[in-house]
């Protein structure tokens, strides 16, 4: 983004913002399948939290290409959550 960008207040007004927003990176899968999932079987335990770190870089992935494919932004911008 360049200085004189119109996009450059509003950008700067949100990233004064207090709030990290919800820390979701160990409830993924807690929190989207069933409650009978968890605790029944410490194997499959082992397997979701393996398989939530998945997806959770698939979620962090996503977000890198949702600031690459910006057309508002600068290139190297990367403090958009």
């Amino acid at each position: 983004m360049t200085k004189n960008s119109i996009y450059r207040a509003a950008y700067n007004r949100r990233k004064k913002l207090l709030n990290t927003g919800y820390q979701y990176k160990e409830n993924i899968l807690k929190n989207t399948l069933s409650k009978q999932m968890y605790g029944v079987n410490e194997t499959l335990d082992t397997f979701l939290k393996n398989v939530n770190e998945v997806v959770y870089e698939n979620i962090e992935a996503v977000k890198n290409i949702k600031i690459f494919a910006n057309p508002a932004l600068d290139k190297y911008e990367r403090d958009i959550k």
